[in-house]
């Protein structure tokens, strides 16, 4: 935590969610050392998004020695328990405040490539946010990740503004492959098609 520099009320959500999914039922993830200290890791990604401490995977990455798709994958199964009892926040609202924390992130990281202008950063993220929003009032199911909400919106943003980032920069900045971010996106497109969101 010192290494990263989070705040006190990070490292207490961090605390808390590791600990709530520590003592769920999920076998050989309770018994493994090595395992627990990745999603010991992955909680604190989680609590900082959650609380508006926005920091991009490959910081976690570089300092903590996470690799991408260890991390997304311990976010993913902490996510995942929540299903099984209640859990510290409720998950849908957990999940949507996450996907707009990953939508911040993935814009900060597009501005400091030189992908996008202050302005278009900002609109991105506006546009985004809408888009995300509609599509949860449409009935977008809770087992979409976070990050596979993001990345769709995120994308179809991009798309509307004619912003020049291939689609496989998106999907990296949310830590998936090109074939998963298709799948999300595919999903988000069907929802909102009717909605009045399906056009710049």
């Amino acid at each position: 935590m010192q290494i990263l520099g989070l705040s006190n009320e990070v490292k207490q959500a961090a605390v808390a969610l590791y600990l709530d999914f520590k003592d769920r039922p999920i076998g050989e993830y309770n018994s493994d050392r090595k395992n627990l200290d990745i999603f010991l890791v992955a909680s604190v990604s989680l609590a900082a998004k959650a609380l508006g401490d926005v920091r991009t995977d490959q910081e976690f990455e570089s300092k903590m020695f996470v690799g991408r798709e260890k991390l997304v994958d311990a976010e993913e199964r902490i996510l995942k328990s929540f299903n099984l009892q209640d859990s510290v926040v409720p998950l849908t609202e957990f999940v949507s405040e996450l996907a707009r924390r990953q939508i911040e992130s993935m814009a900060e990281s597009f501005a400091r490539r030189e992908l996008v202008s202050s302005d278009e950063k900002e609109e991105l993220i506006r546009r985004a946010y809408t888009y995300l929003d509609a599509a949860v009032e449409k009935g977008l199911a809770a087992k979409i990740t976070y990050r596979g909400r993001a990345a769709a919106v995120m994308l179809k943003a991009v798309r509307s503004l004619g912003i020049d980032i291939p689609t496989v920069d998106v999907a990296r900045a949310a830590g998936f492959d090109r074939r998963s971010m298709e799948i999300n996106t595919s999903i988000i497109d069907l929802l909102l098609k009717d909605s009045g969101q399906d056009s710049p």
